[in-house]
């Protein structure tokens, strides 16, 4: 009897959903809302709501949204863009907000207009396309870009699905459950055109809502009043000390932007024992968002430099050399023989001191065709591999067909390497050849190799991969669908759940001195890693013992390094020649690429530190 009353009341939950009723009267916009001094480019006329304008260009974003909030709907409707002149796009807010003072709205943006049927953006606060469409082809052949198309929106808790004139077009989930699921409805003229955008016919079908999910009316809740604290930069020797580590430890500045050490990335070590790192003045520049801009910088050069400390392990602070500069955002360097590699722009270029002054005399192009995209994706993490290959990484949103100088061929005969996404490649260092050998994880900012050739990697949004082997060929959990083979397959987590207390994850250490004091502190572990998480502001530390069946077990241990300073953002951890942990600090108050607009005032474009951390009886060695 009880198993039929349960069945009774789950086929009963679907009938609590109301019908579908009509969102406008087809004469007037009640129930729906502008920004003051935004009405003249909304209007009803001849049974439709018409946005934007015909004779003059729209000068900004700006949205009708209904008076009403809703969480789990179907939304249908007909739309219809007029063609203008300039940039002509609409798009259809669910689950979001007004900005306050300004006229965007934040939240997910269902996309309209050539080029974005289908897709998914995130207005005003990921600031990016967060989900293609199903299938790209199929929707560009069922979308008409100047006539009526019928639009189908479903969201259903932390899914949200779309249709246009019946094909479906999105199928997008949210994995963070701080996003709120609930929000406000609105239609967009975007800024920047001479054009209208037309709605008819919109009817919603309210859903039963979903139990325990993120609203934005608690996100907005003022926060329990605290002692206001302190904010703004340190300088080096005061955010000295806030830090807090294991007893025995201690903190040491190696330079910071007062020796000309702004907006590291990493430090790498030469053969002989001098370590090298590079400036990021100029992040970021992408060119998803104004490809002009970023195709000028590459072509002028910038004011980035590599930098190269000859003698690291000496008392601090050091003032680097500078081995090559006019850069931009060198994300990705390693040390060779006689220069650097090193990525700029569209290419991976190989820096050479033939002369062995200390700088560089020139420089020849190794491998072109990257994406430019995301200017925090470029390719980057080059680490040495086994046979003579180098590693290096490329992230979500950046797309790149890898192509040799001049026409060359690669060793292969082929002439171009599609390489797509968050992927790990490899490459010769004369460019002769260029080959993926992974699919995911998401933007590898992790990957440290042991003697016995042994492989650990790093998935950065803090999806369960904090650290787990890389098995070449393999496939790991990704925002990019693609496999390097069908039958590739999946990594597990290896830390299921967000344990490292969110995204942002950004480095690996591991020394196999067992002796070592970083060892001793797990001394029954085979592997000690020290994590880098800027997102938290600390080093972390993750354990592995074999299990009964020889798979490494991984243990989330008490955090080794943490500050009192909020700017402290550790970006990668390299163990140095002397024993030590080396720290990239970026120091900034902004550390998410996507968390403030590109040219926000809080981007801290000029400061940069490296610590190196030793044991207190160890003493500093120095040539």
């Amino acid at each position: 009897m009880k198993f039929i009353y349960l069945i009774i009341i789950a086929l009963s939950l679907p009938l609590t959903a109301q019908k579908a009723v009509p969102l406008f009267d087809g004469k007037t916009l009640k129930g729906w809302n502008t920004n003051k001094g935004e009405e003249k480019y909304w209007s009803v006329r001849d049974g439709l709501i018409v946005g934007g304008d015909m004779k003059k260009k729209v000068p900004f974003n700006t949205f009708l949204a209904t008076d009403k909030s809703y969480q789990n709907f179907e939304l249908e409707f007909d739309i219809r863009l007029v063609k203008g002149s300039g940039f002509i796009n609409s798009g259809i807010q669910v689950r979001s907000i007004r900005v306050p003072k300004k006229s965007e709205m934040k939240g997910y943006q269902v996309d309209a207009g050539i080029g974005w049927w289908g897709k998914i953006y995130d207005e005003s606060r990921r600031n990016k396309v967060i989900a293609q469409p199903i299938d790209p082809a199929a929707i560009k052949k069922t979308a008409k870009d100047w006539d009526w198309n019928h639009y189908r929106i479903l969201c259903e808790g932390p899914r949200i699905r779309s249709w246009i004139n019946g094909v479906p077009a999105l199928d997008y989930t949210e994995k963070d459950k701080n996003i709120p699921l609930d929000g406000l409805i609105g239609f967009q003229a975007h800024g920047g055109g001479i054009f209208e955008v037309q709605y008819k016919d919109i009817t919603i079908k309210e859903l039963p809502s979903t139990p325990n999910v993120r609203t934005w009316k608690a996100l907005q809740a003022p926060a329990k009043v605290s002692p206001p604290k302190k904010s703004g930069a340190r300088s080096p020797q005061q955010e000295l000390q806030g830090f807090k580590l294991p007893r025995g430890f201690t903190a040491e500045l190696v330079a910071s932007e007062e020796q000309g050490v702004g907006k590291p990335i990493t430090v790498q070590w030469d053969t002989a024992g001098r370590m090298w790192t590079m400036t990021a003045f100029e992040y970021p520049i992408d060119a998803n968002e104004n490809k002009a801009h970023a195709e000028a910088i590459y072509k002028r050069g910038g004011k980035d430099k590599i930098l190269v400390f000859d003698n690291p392990s000496a008392p601090g602070p050091q003032t680097p050399r500078v081995f090559a500069d006019g850069l931009v955002i060198p994300l990705g360097m390693i040390p060779t023989a006689d220069g650097a590699l090193v990525q700029y722009g569209t290419e991976i270029r190989h820096y050479y001191d033939k002369n062995q002054d200390g700088k560089a005399e020139g420089f020849d192009t190794v491998l072109k065709g990257f994406g430019i995209q995301d200017s925090h994706l470029f390719p980057h993490q080059f680490e040495r591999a086994p046979g003579g290959w180098y590693y290096l990484a490329q992230g979500l949103f950046n797309y790149s067909d890898v192509v040799r100088p001049g026409g060359k061929a690669f060793a292969d005969g082929s002439k171009s390497v599609s390489f797509r996404q968050c992927k790990l490649a490899r490459f010769r260092p004369d460019g002769s050849e260029f080959e993926s050998v992974s699919a995911g994880p998401n933007n590898i900012w992790g990957l440290i190799q042991k003697n016995n050739g042994e492989t650990f990697i790093q998935e950065a949004n803090d999806w369960g991969i904090p650290i787990a082997e890389y098995l070449q060929g393999t496939h790991y959990a990704t925002g990019s669908k693609e496999k390097l083979r069908s039958y590739a397959p999946q990594i597990p987590s290896t830390l299921p759940g967000q344990q490292m207390g969110g995204t942002g994850l950004s480095g690996i250490a591991l020394t196999e001195e067992k002796a070592s004091a970083f060892n001793q502190l797990h001394p029954k572990a085979e592997n000690v890693f020290y994590i880098v998480n800027p997102i938290t502001n600390r080093i972390q530390i993750i354990t592995t013992v074999r299990d009964k069946n020889g798979d490494h077990s991984y243990t989330k241990q008490t955090d080794f390094m943490t500050s009192e300073d909020k700017w402290f953002r550790p970006v990668a951890a390299h163990f140095g020649p002397d024993g030590c942990l080396y720290i990239v600090d970026w120091y900034n108050k902004v550390i998410s690429h996507n968390e403030v607009p590109r040219a926000h005032p809080d981007r801290d474009k000029t400061s940069g530190r490296i610590w190196r951390i030793r044991l207190i009886t160890l003493p500093q060695r120095h040539r």
